[in-house]
């Protein structure tokens, strides 16, 4: 007898009614909400630019900062400055003073003085905010197009400017001469010495540092003052040889570390150390002691490896960085075109790197974060990354531009990353923007900036974007928001259960907690190139509301019945996956294989079966005493089979049977069985076919055949005889001894 798609609908049949919970979905962003409002609607000659944005965790607001065109008293078109705009993170209300101008470059009324790129932090400890930019000025000696790093301190409550107005930080070259410059600011602040580093990329016009030779600078300044602190535009990167303009450092970030009381400033450069080569661009990394801005460690640290060294096709570049407080780690993001796996020159993706507080690379090299328009396709790319450690959920958020299906039409996506095993969580690069018409490459949205919500477990982003609207056009750019917050679900007792996708009807999982921090995941499933079955299994962690798979292995070589060597089962690295739960009924899934043909890809399992005892939410039942049968058995002899049980109450267990053909190649058989005092009768246990993984899955071509017969006695709560009797002559009848393996948490065996 052979029926499609019996054995999901008979286990929902048998499944408990849960409540769906009205909980917000893990990851989502909010629809992007417009901040600023430059120059006259509908005209293109004004701007809101280069975003920046700094959380406020004393007035639960954050601080947007960019770089803009305005038509306000005296202002000239073109004439570029730094505004600000305070925003409730609670209601998106913009508070205070309506895009306050934050700089002030030359006189009003000329757009030959300008303010650019600004960036912006917060200092807890005097509620102010410091803002930082590029900018050339008419003050003192300097003169138009000799561009210097600027600064203004903020109160943050009432967004007024605090201090010395466009206080000047770097000093690149003479003054009064325009070929020296400092450009693309970062800055960070450092509450245990109350003070902040700012760090830029400029010429320094010195016999080390000549024109057009760019490197990396730093400067420290006072937390309640601004002043300039220690040595003055201290040197940080050194790239190839002194006095050579051929090698340089770019696109400058830093986060700091209060643990180890450092700093780390990463960009992007090209080097002579080691097999690398002049316009071979890859990012570097260099430790700042927190105090006094000395260099530590190695000088500089290489972090990325963008194709095989002495290749100047393949490059790494705009690196940023965030600091993990709950592990003491770092992880970088750039933009590389990697030649890993085969993609081709040109195919610029974001890539990840882990450093240890002492700045050595740790887990996977240049691991792979966004995948526009898939693997080979060099016409989509990837670029300006952005990224905040989210540690409320002990993950990593990555946000960048791309364009992915049509070539230029770029939107900005974004990544999260479990924070101990770096493993995507969520939907594989998610689009949170529609810039403008679908379809069309004239709208883009672009230069996102980040930061966490350290109070509400939130995550802000801020970037520009040109859309299509009554009161916006193409070519006319202004800032937006978004915010990501975490369902406040966390895993618990009743997810131990098993899980499907509706639009993959006849595979699944199933879900077993063993401890607060530690479950197991059985993944029953097809082969990739043929229609037959396959299954996979793995023990991880437990965090916050997922379940973290890393080391996910599937079995084969194992001979069915008593010809059964466990010595024959060879145990293959799989890949992982993540199980993130929104609530008690519903779920995203992720999943990365390193076995040919499985590859990557998502799934949205939801559930099948509730087992008596683990109701969720709770509080659960009081169960009859089969209740703490379930969970998974094997038998010693036969180590590398198993079955998992799930009591569902009313006398009822489903049974699945994770083993093998008489090949050694993987089969699974499911089972709804009937209870009656120490016996449990499976009268009807099937065994599928018909479809593969993936892509080419098809819940129609599942086809569920009657495999045979399975009774199981229960001597205990750790001893069980297994009685089988199979209508397919490969696997004959027989008797199995079980005893338990794994013991669900939240359940107790009374028998």
């Amino acid at each position: 007898m052979s029926v499609k798609n019996t054995s999901l609908i008979i286990l929902l049949s048998l499944a408990a009614n849960w409540p769906l919970a009205a909980l917000a979905q893990s990851g989502a962003w909010t629809p992007p909400v417009r901040s600023t409002h430059m120059g006259k609607d509908l005209d293109r000659n004004f701007d809101a630019r280069e975003p920046d944005i700094a959380f406020n965790s004393s007035n639960n607001e954050y601080l947007l900062v960019w770089e803009g065109t305005d038509q306000r008293g005296g202002m000239a078109l073109g004439e570029a400055e730094i505004y600000g705009q305070r925003v409730d993170v609670q209601s998106g209300a913009l508070l205070g003073e309506k895009a306050f101008r934050i700089s002030f470059q030359g006189p009003d009324g000329t757009s030959n003085f300008d303010a650019r790129n600004p960036v912006v932090t917060y200092n807890p400890k005097h509620n102010e905010y410091l803002v930082v930019w590029s900018g050339d000025d008419n003050s003192g000696a300097l003169v138009e197009g000799e561009f210097e790093i600027f600064t203004q301190r903020i109160n943050a409550s009432t967004g007024a400017l605090v201090g010395t107005q466009n206080f000047r930080v770097s000093d690149m070259g003479p003054d009064g001469n325009r070929d020296y410059d400092a450009i693309d600011p970062a800055v960070t602040y450092n509450a245990a010495e109350d003070m902040y580093l700012v760090v830029w990329r400029g010429e320094d016009g010195t016999a080390t540092v000549p024109i057009g030779h760019f490197e990396i600078y730093g400067q420290l300044l006072d937390g309640a003052t601004g002043a300039e602190l220690g040595n003055n535009d201290f040197r940080i990167s050194r790239m190839g040889p002194e006095n050579d303009s051929n090698f340089d450092a770019f696109s400058p970030a830093v986060a700091y570390n209060a643990t180890d009381n450092e700093f780390l400033v990463v960009w992007d450069g090209d080097d002579d150390s080691g097999s690398l080569v002049q316009d071979e661009i890859e990012v570097f990394a260099q430790r700042l002691d927190g105090g006094t801005g000395v260099l530590r460690g190695p000088t500089p640290i290489r972090v990325s490896d963008s194709g095989n060294d002495g290749d100047v096709l393949r490059e790494a570049s705009h690196p940023d960085v965030a600091w993990n407080r709950d592990r003491n780690e770092y992880m970088v993001v750039w933009s590389a075109d990697d030649n890993a796996g085969g993609r081709p020159d040109g195919e610029f993706e974001i890539y990840g790197q882990m450093l240890t507080a002492a700045g050595a690379e740790a887990g996977v090299n240049d691991f792979l974060i966004s995948n526009m328009g898939g693997l080979g396709n060099a016409i989509f790319d990837a670029d300006e990354p952005a990224i905040a450690y989210h540690g409320a959920a002990h993950q990593f958020v990555v946000n960048w531009r791309g364009d992915n299906g049509v070539d230029g039409e770029f939107e900005i996506w974004s990544q999260r990353l479990d924070a101990p095993t770096q493993t995507p969580i969520g939907k594989p690069g998610q689009r949170l923007t529609h810039a403008g018409p679908d379809n069309s490459a004239l709208y883009d949205a672009r230069r996102v900036a980040i930061t966490e919500d350290v109070t509400g477990g939130r995550i802000f982003i801020a970037f520009e974007m040109e859309d299509e609207t009554a009161t916006q056009t193409e070519g006319e750019f202004e800032v937006y928001a978004s915010a990501m917050s975490m369902g406040s679900f966390r895993v618990a007792d009743g997810v131990s259960a098993s899980w499907f996708d509706p639009a993959h009807d006849g595979e699944g999982w199933v879900v077993e907690l063993i401890d607060e921090t530690t479950a197991a995941v059985f993944w029953f499933t097809y082969a990739t190139d043929v229609p037959a079955q396959a299954w996979m299994v793995g023990v991880g962690n437990v965090i916050d509301n997922r379940v973290v798979m890393t080391d996910v292995v599937i079995p084969t070589g194992g001979v069915f019945g008593p010809n059964f060597d466990p010595a024959a089962v060879q145990r293959d690295s799989w890949g992982s996956f993540v199980l993130e739960f929104d609530a008690c009924d519903a779920a995203g899934m992720n999943y990365n294989s390193t076995m040919a043909g499985f590859d990557e890809g998502s799934l949205a399992p939801v559930r099948l079966s509730t087992l008596a005892g683990l109701e969720c939410p709770g509080p659960a039942t009081v169960p009859d005493a089969m209740a703490g049968i379930s969970g998974s058995w094997f038998d010693p002899t036969h180590d590398g089979e198993g079955w998992v049980l799930e009591y569902l109450g009313g006398n009822r267990m489903v049974m699945y049977w994770f083993t093998y053909d008489d090949t050694g190649k993987q089969a699974w058989f499911i089972g709804v069985g009937t209870v009656s005092g120490d016996i449990v009768t499976f009268d009807d246990v099937l065994i599928s076919s018909g479809t593969q993984f993936g892509e080419a899955f098809d819940p129609q071509s599942v086809v569920l055949d009657h495999w045979g017969t399975v009774t199981l006695t229960v001597n205990g709560c750790s001893d069980m005889t297994v009685d089988y009797a199979s209508t397919d002559v490969r696997y004959g009848s027989g008797q199995l001894n079980a005893q338990r393996l794994i013991s669900l948490k939240g359940l107790t065996c009374t028998r």
